[in-house]
């Protein structure tokens, strides 16, 4: 439906620009606003990608699941123990429950649900390989441990294309500081 959340976030972007910000006399005033606008850049930018990214990072988090599985069976010796046996059925699990594709309209709520489930296992499979570090060979888990940081850049890749920095504070100015509430 038309006007689209992005077309009226600018819109409330440009009336800022050219009825508020320019008619706020207060110093501390114009720095919300300036703030306010930001934060509406912000939101315009999370409508059009977090839908798409939280898409992406499930299906990685599955690719990466579906590889640290094979990499833990494959483990031989004391490492192959319980622990190991946990994490890999921890992992297969994991799969399981989120097997079920992203079909026709998916809410962000609904997709930030699937990940941060599929962010809790990848908690506790990192912590399962804490464990399983006291009892493997040095270099045992490292291409393990490498899958998982390269995932992590991923996802703090993705999640930078949300971020929208802002230095900002709502706290009004202090006083003993001397702050005069500079705009952002």
């Amino acid at each position: 439906m038309r006007p689209y959340p992005d077309e009226i976030l600018r819109s409330m972007q440009f009336s800022l620009d050219t009825y508020v910000i320019p008619n706020v006399d207060d110093k501390w005033g114009s720095y919300v606003a300036k703030v306010m606008r930001r934060m509406l850049i912000h939101l315009e930018r999370r409508w059009q990608f977090e839908g798409p990214l939280l898409i992406e990072d499930i299906d990685d988090l599955r690719g990466l699941f579906a590889t640290l599985g094979d990499q833990l069976s494959q483990l031989d010796g004391p490492v192959a123990g319980d622990e190991a046996a946990r994490l890999v059925e921890l992992l297969g699990k994991a799969l399981e429950d989120s097997d079920e594709p992203v079909t026709g309209y998916v809410s962000v709520p609904e997709l930030t649900e699937r990940n941060e489930r599929l962010r809790e296992t990848l908690v506790q499979v990192i912590e399962g390989l804490d464990g399983l570090e006291e009892q493997a060979a040095d270099d045992e888990l490292e291409a393990t441990r490498h899958e998982i940081r390269c995932y992590l850049r991923r996802q703090t890749d993705r999640d930078k294309q949300l971020a929208e920095p802002t230095f900002m504070s709502f706290a009004p100015p202090s006083e003993q500081k001397g702050s005069k509430g500079q705009a952002a």
